[in-house]
């Protein structure tokens, strides 16, 4: 079975800073973290329960070549992202 992905507001506007910023230092790096990011949700669709706890509800994904994660929570047969989460920010869960 596949779950439906859902990316909250919060997902897409962390994922447009990364973008810009990327896309700022090397014309077509912020493409690459694009596709990167688009495995990693067809990876979470078919298998969410595969990466490792955050807390008691939250879910992370590490995005491979960049130093993001994608922080979801499983619900029912859904998996909502709630963030994409640059690993040397501070923590907000």
């Amino acid at each position: 079975m596949d779950y439906k992905l859902v990316i909250q507001y919060e997902a897409i506007m962390d994922v447009r800073e990364a973008f810009i910023w990327y896309e700022e230092q090397k014309n077509g790096l912020g493409f690459s973290l694009f596709e990167e990011l688009e495995l990693c949700y067809q990876k979470l669709s078919k298998n969410p329960q595969h990466y490792g706890m955050l807390n008691k509800w939250l879910r992370k994904m590490k995005v491979p070549g960049f130093p993001y994660l994608i922080i979801y929570e499983i619900d029912y047969d859904r998996v909502v992202v709630t963030s994409i989460w640059h690993t040397s920010k501070s923590p907000k869960y």
